[in-house]
């Protein structure tokens, strides 16, 4: 345990000396919240209404829509124009008028919202924003992962890993202090931002921060599983990287992670359905409509036996190829 820590140390001050890196994750992980939080709130927005009142009650600003407040009525163009989705009439004593040219449904979904808010469902078809913040934050958090186990890399390039592993520490120490220390590194940063945006600016992130504990520690381990697997099979990092990268990109948006509608049949859609980020993301969005987390062990099982399963390889090709005298 104490070699493992003596190496931790050693990657710690390294990349330390590297704050240029620590600022470029935080910068990703606010990034990658602000645009969550923001695509949240312009998407799921129902509609927008002109509300005229009566003088003798206030302006009613029902969830998921925007109201604006006008002294006469606006021309019938507005609503063809879509200027406006529907006009609300307060005629007092909570009775509402509504004039629209959309259906007879969205009419009573409008008047539900005014009258009845606590009865109106979300949109299945929009997600919300705790599954908009683990979407963004998927693509960032593993090429982070990247980032911090280069140092492996690095120690392949220059001798250091031969030194390191024909000593006592050997392959497998050696292996686990680079595994916990790029987890920490990218885990630690990010779960700070996220708790800071909630505590300090009391900003809707969709779970509690007790949640997200969890959850994000997750794609983490996804990410430093691949990292791990990559930079093991591919010896130079301006090889492994522009690869990983691509690979990177476009799992992320073939599992919707940016809010892409994914196949729902045919090929593409058992193609999606191998992505682990795709897996994670149905976990995230079921726990987020309070449904239970042994509903989804399915998901949670594939990741994490993915994850496992990309370590263990790549501690068989380090392992294979220091018999080989590759290093």
């Amino acid at each position: 345990m104490r070699t493992i820590v003596d190496l931790y140390m050693n990657n710690f001050r390294r990349m330390w000396s590297r704050k240029g890196i620590l600022l470029l994750v935080l910068a990703f992980s606010l990034l990658a919240l602000s645009l969550a939080v923001y695509f949240t709130a312009k998407f799921e927005v129902r509609g927008h209404l002109a509300w005229i009142g009566n003088g003798s009650s206030e302006v009613v600003k029902p969830q998921g829509f925007q109201v604006t407040e006008l002294k006469e009525a606006p021309r019938k163009s507005a609503l063809v124009r879509g200027q406006y989705d529907a006009i609300v009439f307060d005629e007092g004593n909570g009775q509402y008028r509504i004039e629209t040219l959309k259906n007879e449904e969205f009419r009573q979904l409008v008047l539900q919202a005014i009258q009845h808010p606590e009865q109106v469902r979300p949109d299945p078809s929009k997600r919300g924003v705790g599954t908009n913040v683990a979407g963004f934050l998927l693509m960032f958090l593993m090429l982070e992962g990247l980032l911090f186990m280069n140092l492996f890399t690095e120690d392949k390039e220059n001798g250091t890993f031969k030194r390191v592993i024909v000593s006592s520490v050997g392959i497998g120490r050696y292996m686990a202090a680079q595994a916990l220390f790029t987890f920490s590194f990218v885990y630690v940063p990010t779960y700070a931002t996220i708790a800071v945006i909630k505590l300090a600016f009391g900003v809707d992130i969709g779970f509690s921060l007790a949640a997200y504990a969890g959850l994000l520690a997750v794609p983490v381990a996804l990410g430093t599983a691949f990292a791990w697997f990559l930079l093991a099979c591919i010896e130079k990092l301006d090889n492994a990287m522009p690869l990983a990268s691509t690979i990177i990109l476009l799992t992320s948006l073939l599992s919707g992670s940016f809010g892409s509608r994914t196949a729902e049949y045919g090929f593409m859609y058992w193609i999606t359905g191998l992505l682990p980020q795709k897996r994670f993301l149905e976990l995230v969005s079921g726990l987020e409509r309070n449904e239970g987390i042994f509903a989804y062990a399915g998901q949670l099982g594939y990741v994490l036996a993915l994850t496992l399963i990309l370590l263990l390889a790549g501690l068989a090709v380090v392992r294979r190829r220091v018999r080989e005298g590759c290093y």
